[in-house]
């Protein structure tokens, strides 16, 4: 089987490029494919007769009609080579080499050519010229081919100088037009946005210490001043993002919790670039703002971006709430309690679940004692025209529950221990993960080059080189390969932040575990911390009710239609597959009318109606 394999011809792909003023017979398409098949034939031949290189035919033939200074994923021959190499089925290449005529008729520029080569060897596929004997396949080839890049880029520059673009046009190749680039970015040699690995290692600290360690942006702040992280301006000078020495006032190292919520709560985090945020200095409304359709790299996934925003409006919410304290008495499950019945309401109906906050009530049969529960907001009558029905909990049978369920899981995080395990000695797993990130790479070149593609269609149009018709149903053929690209890159970046998400949480749990999991019994008296640690670790708590019956026990007047608590989910911040095997050994209910599956992932309800009921 390995002789079949080793004796098997080259399958070759041809790229030929012509553009409009050179259609001479010297640099014809015909002369282009004349030379390369030439060269094909003198390769030489298999020990079995046939030739050692083997041209693949018409659908393998791409040809752009273009100038060689134009980017290769602005080419439409050239992006359908990619798409067919993109889209080819794992651990299979549609072809082993792809042949030109010439180095400058495939690129004049040396940073195209190079990207070309690294597209190429990403995926092993060979690249040869017929006319300078160039082959990637040894070294000298591959050092040849980049001293006649350079050729071709020096010849190009003496023949006329680059023109400079406009702000639409800037916008468009998303060019950084701001004064200094944003913290975790520095612009590359064409103004792009790119990755400053240092400040980006912060970023994402900033956003595990606020999504996993649930810290405020002012302890956050607190954190890096102590621990002497340069802040955002002076990191600037650090890295000459911006010349001269810093003039603001503060430390080099001080940091002000506004600047964390600021970098919390930009999208350029996730590789989206908004223009025209200002007019005559004054801050535009974001409906005005104006969004480039380049995409730069992101830093953050965007999945964990929406969690973080989603945090962030909590937090807003619960600043009022989270922090009430009520004759000295702090409710440990403020702004985590959340009501299923009261997403039924409104119309239209939002499916929204109002918040529980805690309510307390002084006991009239008894001097200076107090009753402590938890409520549901809708049950104002000065705010709602339609209150809830559901009758509150009384606080401390629920806090003691939580309370014992953190104490099961920070004992023992076997489950998320051995399936992180597992993810690291999976080499084949990071294998995988790495040619993930090289498709989004490349499909992410192939949706930035689109508008470009889009504008070159309107002035061909514009000077009549094409019809209305062909107009239309070329852009209508951009679009379409705009939602697909869009598409395969959320994909991946799902699947890449569930991988990213999962590492943090892991990490996460097991400090935690390692801070509490022993010592939990000698916390509970510390209120302020024991508070810490709930909100840490749960996102939220659902509670779910049923009608009363006659047999609830229920303080002060029944009414009619009153609903009572029978349950509830705790959402941990932790992926819920990874605490699955944990949920089922430890915190299933068996009886039926205490537990139901619910959605796709089972989850724990764990809280039985004798606890629950309003006393």
């Amino acid at each position: 089987m390995e002789d079949n394999k080793e004796e098997a011809p080259l399958r070759v792909a041809l790229y030929l490029r012509v553009s409009t003023e050179e259609q001479t017979e010297k640099y014809g398409l015909d002369a282009q494919r004349a030379a390369i098949q030439g060269m094909i034939k003198s390769r030489g031949k298999l020990k079995d007769g046939r030739d050692a290189l083997e041209l693949l035919g018409k659908p393998y033939e791409y040809v752009d009609d273009i100038s060689g200074t134009t980017e290769t994923d602005e080419r439409p021959a050239f992006r359908r080579l990619k798409e067919d190499t993109l889209n080819a089925p794992d651990g299979q290449k549609p072809f082993d080499m792809v042949a030109v005529y010439k180095i400058d008729r495939f690129a004049r520029k040396l940073r195209i050519l190079m990207g070309v080569l690294k597209f190429f060897e990403d995926f092993k596929i060979k690249f040869i010229s017929a006319t300078e004997s160039i082959d990637t396949s040894s070294p000298f080839g591959r050092a040849m081919l980049g001293i006649m890049g350079v050729i071709a880029e020096l010849e190009l520059e003496t023949i006329r100088e680059r023109t400079q673009r406009g702000r639409e046009q800037a916008m468009i190749q998303g060019v950084f037009m701001g004064k200094h680039p944003p913290y975790g970015y520095k612009k590359d040699k064409e103004g792009k946005l790119e990755i400053l690995e240092p400040e980006a290692k912060m970023v994402k600290a900033i956003y595990y210490m606020f999504a996993s360690d649930k810290q405020s942006p002012q302890i956050i702040a607190d954190i890096l001043t102590k621990d002497n992280v340069l802040s955002p301006d002076a990191s600037a000078v650090k890295y000459k993002k911006k010349k001269g020495a810093s003039q603001k006032l503060n430390s080099a190292y001080f940091w002000r919790q506004e600047r964390i919520r600021k970098i919390l709560s930009d999208e350029v985090y996730i590789g989206i670039l908004y223009y025209n945020k200002t007019h005559k200095q004054k801050p535009l409304p974001k409906s005005e703002w104006k969004m480039s359709p380049h995409r730069h790299n992101y830093i953050i996934p965007k999945q964990f971006f929406e969690l973080v925003q989603s945090r962030l409006e909590q937090l807003s919410e619960r600043k009022a709430i989270t922090k009430k304290k009520e004759q000295g008495h702090l409710y440990l499950l403020s702004g985590l309690l959340k009501c299923d019945h009261c997403k039924s309401f409104g119309e239209p109906k939002s499916k929204e679940m109002m918040s529980w906050t805690g309510i307390h009530k002084e006991l009239k049969d008894t001097e200076g004692r107090h009753s402590y529960y938890y409520g549901c907001n809708r049950k104002n009558k000065a705010k709602f025209s339609v209150t809830c029905p559901v009758v509150p909990i009384p606080a401390k049978p629920l806090e003691d529950y939580v309370i014992g369920f953190l104490g099961e899981l920070l004992k023992d995080p076997k489950a998320t221990y051995e399936y992180q395990q597992q993810l690291k000695s999976n080499e084949l797993n990071r294998l995988y993960i790495q040619q993930k990130k090289d498709i989004r790479k490349h499909l992410l070149g192939l949706l930035n080059a689109l508008p470009l593609m889009r504008q070159r269609l309107l002035e061909q149009h514009k000077i009549l080189a094409i019809d209305m018709s062909t107009l239309e149903r070329e852009l209508k053929e951009l679009k379409s390969k705009e939602g697909e690209y869009k598409e395969k890159i959320d994909e991946i970046d799902s699947f890449l932040s569930q991988s990213d998400l999962s590492e943090a949480y892991y990490t996460s749990l097991n400090l935690y575990s390692q801070k509490y999991g022993k010592a939990l019994n000698t916390i509970l008296d510390d209120k302020k911390e024991l508070y810490d640690l709930i909100h840490k670790l749960i996102y939220q708590i659902v509670v779910y009710s049923r009608p009363t019956g006659k047999r609830d026990r229920i303080a002060g007047r029944k009414k009619e239609g009153q609903m009572i608590p029978n349950k509830i989910d705790i959402h941990l911040n932790l992926p819920q597959n990874l605490l699955q095997e944990l949920y089922t050994q430890k915190f299933s209910v068996k009886s039926d009318n205490l537990w139901r599956r619910r959605e796709s992932n089972p989850r724990p309800k764990i809280l039985r109606t004798t606890l629950l009921q309003a006393c």
